[in-house]
């Protein structure tokens, strides 16, 4: 591993440290910081719907899987679909369950950097869709979620990338990245805030999807309140998909 500094991230006047290889950030100087790499065992405190993270298992008759993985090396965290003919959502979020309501922490105005480690371990199938990046309040259709920011994939590996800030005409959605993601590899992706005008989108370092300009400048105060949101989902069918997430880093600028 070679450790690199850049000493004025994105003009932004801070430092962050990052690795030269895979382009995962090690270290950030942002005032807010936010880092679960998921070890330890599901059901503990940050498991019970109080605190950090949530889940949610659509299904009826399948048994689809929402769980940290058992004796994962460095800790990691699957959603995955299982063959049972019916609809299935499976969902990582902060959803609140004292209060009954999405738990929006998040301030992507406040020049917010997220990152996560994925593999797409298996292929998501015909009409499997899923996604992983920041949102408003969760809905099983994710084209009606109003505000929202993600890498998707849709009934493939082929990576895409789409925004929504509630505004009609700034709409940008399943934008090509020229990424198509292989089962068994993990890739890094990552979504930068830093101008809300011009998101931008990166897989290993690499920003993505350069020919649009994801603006989401015209989010109001409320809107720009977000959670990391991680989700698979298909309707009515036998389709598998499953998502292996290692970790997940969200760093901000305070209010």
């Amino acid at each position: 591993m070679s450790i690199a500094c850049k000493w004025n991230w994105h003009n932004t006047g801070r430092q962050v440290w990052y690795d030269k290889t895979t382009y995962e950030t090690l270290k950030a100087t942002y005032p807010l910081y936010f880092y679960d790499d998921f070890l330890g065992v599901a059901g503990g405190s940050v498991f019970d719907g109080t605190a950090i993270w949530n889940t949610l298992d659509v299904s009826v008759g399948g048994a689809p899987t929402v769980a940290i993985v058992a004796d994962s090396s460095g800790g990691h965290f699957l959603l995955a679909l299982d063959a049972f003919n019916e609809d299935q959502d499976v969902v990582l979020y902060q959803y609140n369950t004292a209060l009954a309501d999405d738990n929006l922490t998040f301030d992507v105005g406040n020049g917010l950097i997220f990152e996560t480690r994925i593999n797409m371990a298996v292929v998501p199938g015909t009409g499997v869709c899923a996604v992983a990046g920041m949102s408003g309040p969760h809905n099983l259709v994710k084209d009606t979620i109003a505000n929202s920011a993600w890498f998707r994939w849709d009934a493939s590996q082929v990576c895409k990338v789409e925004t929504d800030d509630t505004t009609a005409g700034h709409e940008n959605d399943d934008v090509a990245t020229g990424v198509t993601t292989v089962a068994g590899t993990y890739n890094i992706f990552r979504i930068d805030f830093t101008t809300l005008s011009d998101v931008k989108f990166f897989i290993d370092g690499v920003r993505v999807a350069t020919g649009t300009t994801f603006d989401m400048s015209d989010l109001t105060a409320g809107e720009q309140q977000m959670q990391p949101y991680f989700s698979l989902d298909k309707t009515g069918s036998v389709e598998l998909g499953s998502m292996n997430i290692d970790y997940v880093k969200i760093w901000s600028n305070r209010a």
